[in-house]
């Protein structure tokens, strides 16, 4: 049995790190025999990050490497699809990871309200003193490297129509779609899922979230996934808990 180390859900998510998540969905459309071990601490991970795959081979650690892994061992995780295709959801992952993914953690670790609603769901249990210490030098690196990364540099309009352009381009997508590239869920659903859900699930009504919100064929999406790429899994983390 494999083994997931990843980061705990909370807020209805299988795991608050989207590329958690995208690595759980990715495991079950592999049909591969997994279980998850929690952590909070990612500074024993090959990277200092998470997800990390333990395999008889050794652990692969990033979200990406575990999806090339498994199609090493025969999975098709882009049922359906030629080079085109494949080019195609390569893309889009990459646009909701290296894009979007930044306006959710824009809104939970930046914005004043997301992080006065998001700060308790991560560290409320963690000791006093610590509290008062470690939640805000996460903050403070997140931050920074939101403004190294751009989007911390704009402004909320001009950082907001690049999120727009976004959620434009996945609505035109699944336009009389259930799934991103058609019929069938693949791991381009695997990534972009977890992003809009975390962008829906947050506490804060930012100026994302209501954008998000207001796109009926994208949240018609975000219902569908929950209930064909989510609910199982869920039911399957609870049985291992």
């Amino acid at each position: 049995m494999l083994t997931l180390v990843s980061f705990p859900g909370a807020l209805g998510e299988p795991s608050l790190s989207g590329f958690c998540t995208k690595a759980m969905i990715c495991l079950d459309m592999a049909g591969q025999d997994w279980r998850p071990r929690f952590t909070v601490d990612p500074s024993n991970a090959p990277y200092g990050k998470l997800p990390v795959l333990e395999t008889p081979e050794g652990p692969v650690a990033d979200s990406n490497l575990i999806l090339r892994w498994l199609e090493a061992q025969g999975a098709d995780l882009f049922p359906g699809l030629d080079a085109a295709g494949r080019a195609q959801a390569h893309a889009l992952i990459r646009m909701a990871e290296e894009n979007l993914r930044y306006g959710m953690m824009y809104d939970r670790w930046v914005d004043p309200r997301g992080w006065a609603a998001f700060m308790p769901v991560v560290f409320g249990d963690m000791p006093a003193p610590l509290r008062l210490v470690i939640p805000g030098k996460v903050r403070k690196d997140i931050v920074k490297g939101l403004k190294w990364q751009g989007l911390g540099r704009m402004s909320p309009d001009a950082r907001q129509a690049c999120f727009d352009a976004d959620l434009d381009a996945l609505t035109d997508l699944l336009w009389g779609r259930h799934w991103v590239m058609g019929d069938t869920p693949t791991a381009a659903d695997a990534a972009i899922l977890p992003v809009l859900s975390g962008i829906d699930s947050g506490q804060a009504d930012t100026a994302l979230r209501r954008a998000l919100r207001s796109r009926p064929t994208l949240m018609e999406y975000v219902e569908r996934g929950r209930a064909r790429l989510y609910a199982p899994l869920t039911a399957s983390l609870c049985a291992a808990a």
